[in-house]
């Protein structure tokens, strides 16, 4: 869901968080009575090293387009407790928790408080919405913690996690992996950059070290620009490019505009270039052929906008923000 009512490029007001704490707690602590984190053994973990950089993305799959990619299934009825038997979501239910593919480090969506200890944002609030309605409590939650670059593995391996909130673009590509909910905000992507660089936007980065998650929509947005283009420069976690971008290995960070705020509220000395050059719109990655659990999923987010939650948890968590 897009916020256009409300006006982008609003100063960041929030106070500045420790970047370093955020990932230390971020393996093994517990947010709240029932919820709990986990890192799978499989997954590699955070590290402030590049990757290798990524093959080009492959062109968009036969009769998907910008306008279709968003649709999704509609919902059967209302989002309950009360689910068929042998259904994807009496599973869930059966095992007492929903399991959550979450970021650790994305400040506002998904971010470990290193004061309390939990994790929390929007998008945690979000998967909570889901727990609520299937379980019946909102802290019936297992959180995984994911790098950017897993987060199609996690959905398609055996049985990791029921659902990937986590800032997610819904694109072509992805789709034919997995499913998608319903689109539940819309961002764009944008350039961080120190604020002493002359940079007015993504013209000015030809052939400079841009830094952009591994497996994101934004390391495929810049490898798709007309040359001369910037030199993408993949990380596997998200927050590793400010740390980048500090040192001066890289010139700026391409992302969207939301997760680029949080950056900025940590580090003043940075600022976004006002220009967007792609939209992303946000989907809940859930696993592939599961209908009845994608228009269950898509129930509670209809439910989250007509009962005004939606827009609680945007003033919540985005609004100083956006």
């Amino acid at each position: 869901m897009s916020r256009t009512a409300r006006t982008r490029g609003t100063r960041v007001r929030r106070a500045a968080r420790v970047r370093s704490a955020t990932l230390v707690v971020a393996a093994g602590l517990v947010a709240g009575a029932c919820t709990q984190t986990d890192v799978p053994e499989s997954l590699p973990g955070p590290t402030t090293t590049t990757t290798e950089a990524p093959a080009a993305a492959p062109p968009a799959p036969a009769g998907c387009s910008e306008t279709t990619v968003t649709a999704s299934l509609r919902p059967d009825g209302p989002a309950t407790g009360e689910v068929a038997a042998g259904s994807y979501m009496a599973g869930i239910q059966e095992r007492g928790r929903l399991r959550v593919g979450v970021d650790v480090s994305t400040l506002q969506f998904s971010s470990v408080n290193p004061f309390t200890g939990e994790f929390e944002g929007f998008d945690i609030d979000i998967a909570k919405e889901v727990a609520a309605a299937l379980l019946g409590s909102p802290d019936a939650i297992e959180l995984v913690a994911i790098p950017y670059s897993e987060r199609l593995n996690v959905l398609t391996g055996e049985n990791q996690v029921d659902v990937v909130v986590d800032t997610f673009t819904i694109n072509c590509r992805r789709e034919e992996e997995i499913d998608f909910s319903s689109e539940y905000f819309t961002s764009q992507q944008k350039l961080l950059v120190r604020q002493d660089d002359d940079a007015t936007g993504i013209a000015d980065m030809a052939e400079r070290p841009v830094c952009a998650a591994a497996g994101s929509t934004s390391i495929d947005n810049i490898n798709a620009l007309p040359e001369p283009r910037p030199d993408a420069v993949p990380v596997t976690e998200q927050a590793d490019c400010l740390v980048l971008l500090q040192q001066g290995q890289v010139d700026a960070i391409s992302t969207d505009d939301t997760i680029l705020a949080g950056m900025v509220a940590q580090d003043p000395n940075v600022r976004i270039l006002p220009q967007g050059f792609s939209a992303e719109p946000y989907g809940i990655g859930l696993p592939p052929n599961r209908p009845e659990w994608v228009r269950y999923v898509n129930a509670v987010l209809e439910d989250v906008r007509a009962t005004g939650r939606w827009d609680a948890l945007y003033d919540r968590w985005l609004f100083d923000l956006m």
